[in-house]
């Protein structure tokens, strides 16, 4: 007697537990639509808004760059490069921190 009574409180226990976890997933699942439902709102919304601050695609001067700027470029990793190769070629402490003679600035 005492064994069906045992038997019948951990199947009731875990039919419980199996419930909560049930009806956990689908408040989560529910939470989750909403979430979607919001965001779609707010795409909605934000497709009719003015856009002051896009602008156009630049077209044909979306690959122009100014050749000073990238000779000065050029110019400045060639340089690192040889200071590179000169510390590989004699790793000191001093040509680790040797600076170049070049600084590469915008103005």
């Amino acid at each position: 007697m005492v064994g069906v009574l045992i038997g019948g409180l951990f199947t009731f226990l875990f039919g419980g537990l199996l419930l909560i976890v049930l009806f956990g997933a689908q408040e989560i699942e529910a939470e989750l639509k909403a979430k979607e439902r919001e965001a779609r709102k707010v795409r909605a919304v934000g497709a009719h808004v003015p856009r002051f601050f896009v602008t156009q695609p630049a077209g044909d001067q979306a690959g122009k760059i100014d050749e000073a700027f990238a000779s000065r470029v050029q110019h400045y990793l060639d340089t690192e490069q040889i200071l590179a190769d000169e510390f590989v070629s004699q790793p000191s402490i001093e040509n680790l921190y040797r600076e170049s003679a070049t600084r590469l600035t915008w103005h």
